[in-house]
């Protein structure tokens, strides 16, 4: 409320050039305002295009999963398991993201 907006990015995500100097306490000009309604407006639909993707994805999950059951007890271990990308000579031959999902 009391500092500089900065500066807002268009819905196609572009940074617009003129920064908002202004805030909502000492109010802003009409221009600026205009300018702070395209970051609302990319905000807003970031948030709804995201929740999507991680909803999909959490859907995905539990599709995978659910016959899973787990009927061995706890071993108690502290130590986990380290998984990276499989590298030979310099190059990237199975990805991180592939060996896991």
């Amino acid at each position: 409320l009391g500092g500089m907006r900065g500066l807002m990015a268009k819905p196609s995500g572009e940074i617009i050039e003129t920064p908002i100097t202004a805030n909502f306490r000492e109010g802003l000009t009409v221009l600026q305002y205009f300018i702070s309604t395209h970051g609302a407006r990319k905000g807003l639909a970031d948030t709804a295009l995201k929740t999507a993707n991680s909803g999909y994805l959490t859907r995905r999950l539990v599709d995978v999963s659910q016959d899973v059951i787990v009927s061995a007890r706890d071993c108690e271990t502290t130590d986990g398991i380290v998984v990276t990308a499989l590298v030979e000579g310099g190059e990237v031959i199975q990805p991180i993201e592939d060996r896991i999902l």
